[in-house]
């Protein structure tokens, strides 16, 4: 990471400000007598620090915080600086942080445990022992939250460029635990002068505290990787989705390729039917179903024989029951996919009637779903102005009146107005071009 000299200067302040610290603490202001708890509270930090737990956004659970704030209260001045450099050694072993970083987090936590060794001082002496002990306690937790934050933040500004919203230092829980960290400080020390049983008992808490960290973190660690894994499963599920329903609308298009005088049927009808959707004012989920069952809507035919399918002529009894069932063919295909589940009734009833009389199921008004009403209409549309071989294609007025002599009886009344609607405002456009080709061009449909 390259450093600016802005940053290095706020180097320099830092260090320097902690040998102030120290030279100001060492002028006849300390207290403490020996070593030994000098000893043992850095054991103790270096285990805590050590075993720091790192949590989302970034955030580490620094237990030896607890440790440091009792350092403050317990030990001189130089014993605190001591301290400080001694407990980051096994951490450093552990995680060979960049050189930069690490020097940092040495000054932060001198110059933090420093200026609440001299703020605890400071509090006058008049009070009984109890109360004294909470009040120089609450001084030095504040004063040590404080100053380390500060720092932290100043350092993320000028090494990450992040704000102090943006570096969350300052976040309600964050700042909440690191608090009651440092508060533990309190009863450990107060202890610590009648027995060092006392004093570990007041510990309890802090080993609870980092438990249940562990643990959340562990949750944490587990719910990221569980939306990980859904993230990758949706995606996969997106390809099968996509591809599966290439492959549909190539096994439709092979349909419409049959019959060379259908071909393109398919799509007609879906941007068709899309036209009059928009003009009906469906949402846009409910065009996209459209839309899917429209292209899909001949998908049965591919179980209806080529000598039934192509024949040139009327259909006997035999036949137009085959060529009856591709409704409810196309509808179990579908159906299989699972995902297209709400484009199935479009497709299986897209041959009812109003009046009643249409198959596969005989289904009268408002019962036939409005999509397989509006693909009714546009496929009986294209299917009249297409040429074939025995008749001729009706020209866009003639089938125009044919669909509305139909209306309310063969044909859904308000799925013709769209189509007139989406003809007179541009949506669909009949191209004049010779009788061989499709006679309706779709020109938009609105998604």
């Amino acid at each position: 990471m390259h450093l600016s000299t802005t940053a290095w200067a706020y180097w320099l302040a830092v260090i320097g400000s902690a040998a102030g610290t120290l030279a100001v603490s060492a002028s006849g202001l300390s207290h403490g007598d020996g070593w030994g708890r000098f000893a043992i509270l850095t054991a103790a930090a270096s285990v805590a620090q050590f075993s720091a737990v790192k949590l989302t956004r970034k955030r580490v659970f620094h237990p030896a915080i607890v440790f440091v704030v009792a350092g403050a209260l317990l030990l001189t001045p130089e014993q605190l600086v001591f301290m400080c450099v001694l407990q980051h050694v096994p951490e450093w072993f552990k995680h060979r942080y960049s050189w930069y970083i690490q020097p940092f987090n040495i000054a932060n936590y001198v110059l933090a445990g420093g200026c609440a060794a001299l703020a605890a001082r400071a509090v006058p002496m008049s009070a009984g022992f109890g109360s004294r002990v909470a009040l120089v306690g609450i001084v030095a937790v504040f004063v040590f939250v404080g100053v380390n934050r500060v720092l932290l933040a100043g350092m993320l500004s000028l090494g990450r460029g992040l704000s102090v919203r943006a570096s969350g230092l300052f976040r309600g829980d964050d700042l909440a635990l690191e608090l009651v960290l440092a508060a533990m400080a309190i009863p450990f020390a107060a202890f610590w002068t009648f027995s060092y049983a006392l004093a570990a008992l007041a510990l309890a808490p802090l080993a609870l505290i980092h438990f249940t960290q562990r643990a959340s973190h562990q949750l944490e660690v587990a719910s990221e990787t569980i939306h990980e894994q859904n993230d990758r499963l949706v995606e996969t599920s997106q390809i099968v989705i996509e591809r599966s329903t290439a492959a549909l609308e190539a096994l439709s298009a092979t349909v419409d390729a049959r019959d060379t005088y259908t071909a393109g049927h398919s799509r007609r009808v879906r941007d068709l039917s899309v036209a009059m959707g928009t003009q009906l004012e469906l949402s846009s989920a409910e065009l996209e179903t459209l839309s899917q069952a429209a292209l899909l809507h001949d998908i049965g035919k591919i179980a209806v024989p080529d000598g039934v399918l192509l024949k040139n002529g009327p259909l006997d009894q035999a036949e137009w029951l085959l060529m009856r069932g591709h409704p409810q063919e196309g509808a179990r295909i579908i159906a299989k996919l699972g995902y297209l589940e709400d484009a199935v009734p479009a497709i299986r009833h897209h041959h009812e009637r109003p009046d009643g009389q249409g198959y596969p199921d005989g289904l009268a008004g408002d019962a036939i779903p409005l999509a397989a009403r509006i693909i009714h209409v546009a496929d009986a549309l294209d299917a009249m102005t297409t040429q074939r071989v025995y008749r001729d294609a009706m020209s866009l007025d003639e089938a125009l009146e044919e669909l509305e002599r139909g209306s309310g009886t063969d044909f859904c009344t308000a799925s013709i107005l769209a189509l007139r609607s989406a003809l007179d405002c541009g949506l669909v456009r009949y191209d004049r071009r010779p009788r061989e080709t499709p006679a309706l061009l779709i020109v938009a449909a609105a998604a």
